[in-house]
């Protein structure tokens, strides 16, 4: 910090001290602020993939059968919203979400300007969404990225006036924000809101509300050609399409999955009679390869790069992911399936579990047992990956909000990090005032490998 001060008063020698003085104060105070401390584990570990990776960066993680079995299951679920009359693949019902809904809209809420938000403004949301309960799916897909929401409203509400405010560093969390679908996405449609506005739709992993203009119905030679043209998988974040006239229409993220059809992909496009077709789009070489790609240390570390630094986005909000968001983008390029949440992603293969241990035999666990590059740390509430053992370290890939540290009471807060990040599971370990087994060895729970690797790599 004193550092930055000294090359602030060299920059700014030309002023008076009268005019320098109040900003190296304002300096000083920012120093204090917990959402501007410095983590050292980002200044200790690479951040870059590429800086973990073993001796023979070619070798399979996971058998090429084995893949491609993978491959053809995650398909299958991918799909799944097209070929079930209800949620009960997503070990749902109908009865359950109305169930939800009406606990969610019984809460209280504030607005971004930490104003309370009316119960009467609710109770219109939820009457607006009321769905009805024997309603069969029809199929239909995303014509663009889109917010999945938990009721019909685009309002920004937060649990509390400091969550509103993001005081103390706590994160601006959106308790309306479910999740994303993506281009291209297969989705049910259960109904429309109302005002026609909303859909409610089921994808492979959540349920929840979208714009109707963001989804399509689709008929049988779409859901045909959707399903047996070859697939590739995007490996390049954050593609922009745009139309012929230069306008952006849609974002295509890192884990997409989408046809490939004579040199191109194929995204869904409504035509002028309301009928949904493909359109074939070209690529720039490199940003997308064929679905699986396989599943190698050298691939794994180019598609976390992709993702390393990317900043914190609660349920996908503002077009970021969160931690199990991210998860299941990277695991997505290899063909392999995983829930959206994180407490079920540690759930989805082989677990491990590490409560009720001593934090350095969770570490020893790991050193000893987990696979880089294939295995999940859990702890309550996040999801890492792991990725190697760096300065005798376990290393873990992760988007993280940040580290809780205490105020003056019984406050607590965050210092920031916002983040895709490498890091130790002891980060934040030099921060003084931090609560106690705070830190995320402190908290890990279990790992879990999504898809069995290879012995020869074990």
């Amino acid at each position: 910090m004193i550092e930055q001060i000294m090359e602030c008063l060299h920059n700014l020698k030309n002023f008076s001290r009268s005019a320098v003085w109040p900003i190296v104060l304002l300096c000083l105070m920012a120093s204090q602020v917990h959402g501007a401390q410095s983590i050292a584990d980002l200044d200790r570990f690479p951040q870059s993939a590429s800086s973990y990776l073993p001796e023979d960066p070619d070798a399979a993680i996971v058998n090429h059968d084995d893949q491609m079995t993978y491959a053809g299951e995650y398909l299958e679920s991918h799909f799944a919203p097209w070929h079930n009359e209800d949620l009960s693949y997503l070990a749902l019902s109908m009865d359950k979400i109305i169930d939800f809904h009406e606990a969610v809209a019984k809460k209280s809420y504030y607005t971004e300007d930490a104003k309370p938000y009316p119960k009467a403004s609710m109770k219109k949301i939820l009457a607006n969404g009321k769905i009805d309960t024997k309603a069969m799916p029809r199929p239909g897909v995303a014509l663009a990225d889109a917010d999945i929401r938990i009721l019909p409203t685009s309002t920004h509400l937060f649990s509390s006036k400091a969550s509103a405010r993001g005081d103390r560093g706590l994160l601006k969390l959106d308790s309306m924000q479910n999740s994303t679908i993506k281009p291209g996405e297969p989705a049910a449609v259960f109904g429309t809101s109302a005002d026609s506005s909303w859909c409610f739709i089921a994808t492979g992993t959540v349920v929840g509300w979208v714009r109707s203009n963001k989804i399509a119905l689709v008929d049988r030679d779409f859901m045909e050609r959707w399903e047996l043209t070859p697939h590739v998988v995007v490996v390049r974040d954050n593609i922009v399409i745009k139309d012929s006239q230069g306008k952006p229409l849609s974002t295509i993220k890192l884990g997409t999955i989408l046809p490939h059809d004579n040199g191109g992909i194929l995204l869904p496009e409504k035509g002028t009679d309301g009928r949904v077709m493909a359109k074939r789009v070209k690529l720039e070489g490199g940003t997308s390869a064929p679905f699986p790609v396989p599943f190698t240390p050298q691939n794994a570390a180019e598609v976390i790069d992709q993702l390393m630094g990317e900043r914190y986005g609660w349920g996908g909000s503002n077009g970021l992911r969160d931690c199990s968001a991210m998860t299941r983008d990277y695991f997505s390029v290899f063909g392999v399936w995983l829930p959206r949440n994180s407490g079920d992603q540690a759930k989805a293969g082989e677990r491990v579990k590490l409560g009720g241990t001593k934090a350095n035999e969770r570490l020893g666990a790991i050193a000893e047992r987990a696979v880089p590059y294939a295995t999940l740390i859990h702890m309550p509430g996040h999801i890492m990956l792991y990725i190697g053992i760096y300065d005798s370290e376990p290393v873990v890939f992760h988007n993280t909000w940040g580290i809780r540290v205490n105020y003056e009471g019984s406050l607590t807060g965050r210092a920031v990090i916002g983040k895709a990040v490498a890091s130790s599971l002891e980060i934040g370990s030099e921060i003084k005032n931090r609560p106690k087994s705070s830190l995320i060895i402190d908290r890990v729970d279990a790992m879990t490998f999504p898809a069995e690797c290879a012995a020869s790599y074990r």
